[in-house]
């Protein structure tokens, strides 16, 4: 599922103008750019709340007054990708890249559409593009090697993970990702001391114990599986993995059963 990252625009200079203006103050200095800032930032809101169609529209309303932001192209786009709407995602991911190119958060946008979209050749050549512009942006790297990962080039792969927590020991996404690694591999026991290493660092995270329980299911290891699926449902009832989550607790409290005499 892809990461939604919304960015809040505030100029200074209109955000200032916006607080220190009296009401007819800020009608007589409205402006298609003020009136798009607005429209954003109520987008912005809207989402926080939990309204994403509402939110939209209030985006689609600051695109149509300010066509040349790249920011609220890229807002869009991320509104776009969390209705799973990934048509509409693409187009206005490459308007903000055109609006603002070189861009690291516009081309980080581009990438995410096409990892939404499981294009991961698409998505990778993207992520180069964005840490090229923010070297110091990890999102960036682990996202790259999660492409990695699925088009199955191992050397490259290694190289990033390593390279990200030889300087973030504790990033919880690299190391979730690196026991994900292990365990496509068979190699269930580093699959689970990396789980756990992840788990030590965000042990409120549901993802986190979502990776310990497919560990310790592949591992054999039933009750402490159910016990880690258990934690994800409550840390987060609403998971994306939820149905699967029941399915693969069903399926273990199957196994138990099956072994009664």
């Amino acid at each position: 599922m892809a990461r939604i990252k919304l960015a809040r625009i505030q100029s200074f200079a209109l955000a200032t103008t916006l607080l220190c203006c009296s009401a007819v103050g800020q009608a007589s200095w409205a402006t298609p750019e003020s009136d798009a800032f607005a429209h954003n930032k109520k987008g912005i809101e809207l989402y926080k709340a939990g309204k994403v169609k509402e939110a939209t529209e209030e985006v689609k309303k600051a695109t149509s007054l300010d066509p040349k932001n790249a920011n609220y192209h890229r807002n869009l786009s991320s509104l776009y990708q969390a209705q799973n709407m990934m048509a509409e995602a693409q187009k206005e991911a490459e308007l903000a890249t055109k609006s603002k190119p070189g861009d690291s958060k516009s081309l980080g946008n581009m990438a995410n559409t096409f990892l939404a979209q499981k294009k991961y050749v698409e998505a990778e050549k993207y992520y180069v593009q964005a840490m090229k512009a923010a070297p110091n942006n990890t999102e960036f790297r682990v996202d790259r090697a999660v492409c990695l990962m699925h088009l199955k080039k191992t050397a490259e792969f290694d190289k990033e993970i390593k390279d990200i927590l030889k300087k973030e020991p504790n990033n919880v996404r690299a190391l979730t990702l690196l026991s994900n690694n292990y365990l496509e591999q068979k190699k269930t026991e580093d699959a689970e001391k990396t789980a756990r290493t992840a788990l030590k660092v965000a042990a409120k995270d549901p993802d986190t114990h979502l990776q310990l329980a497919k560990v310790l299911q592949a591992r054999g290891k039933d009750k402490e599986a159910i016990s880690e699926y258990k934690q994800v449902l409550t840390l987060k009832p609403d998971h994306p993995s939820a149905a699967e989550i029941k399915k693969s607790m069903e399926y273990i409290d199957s196994k138990v059963d099956s072994r009664i005499p």
